[in-house]
């Protein structure tokens, strides 16, 4: 990872490699707790989790959380499937900027934050 940082580094980062790194620059205290959940990459978002978004026309998914809210989680409530991140290589490439780093670790950001229990209007307030 530290070759996203060295000046001369003779290879570019690959995408994982960005997406490593931005989980490193989220604060230790939300590293650090127990149940963080995974961040998984893929090529695109898969229909199913298209789907249950319901974006409006032209808008492409670049991440995604899946599971419950932190906030939400009660002794009584039975999880199916582990609580999931998942950051979309297609659409990030394809919607970035010339900022490749940057928009990466906005997404990362991004649904961490959704996984802590904030909603889009939270979002927004935060600058994610």
């Amino acid at each position: 990872m530290l070759k996203l940082l060295m000046p001369g580094a003779t290879n570019p980062p690959t995408f994982e490699d960005l997406v490593e790194w931005a989980y490193s620059t989220l604060p230790q205290k939300v590293k650090d707790l127990p149940d963080f959940p995974g961040i998984q990459i893929l090529d695109e978002p898969p229909p199913d989790i298209l789907k249950k978004n319901n974006l409006p026309p032209g808008h492409e998914m670049l991440g995604c959380y899946t599971g419950l809210f932190r906030t939400q989680r009660r002794h009584n409530i039975v999880q199916m499937a582990p609580d999931l991140i998942f950051v979309f290589r297609g659409p990030i490439l394809r919607h970035s900027k010339g900022d490749l780093p940057a928009e990466i670790k906005r997404v990362v950001w991004h649904e961490v934050a959704h996984w802590l229990g904030h909603d889009e209007d939270q979002m927004k307030d935060l600058g994610l």
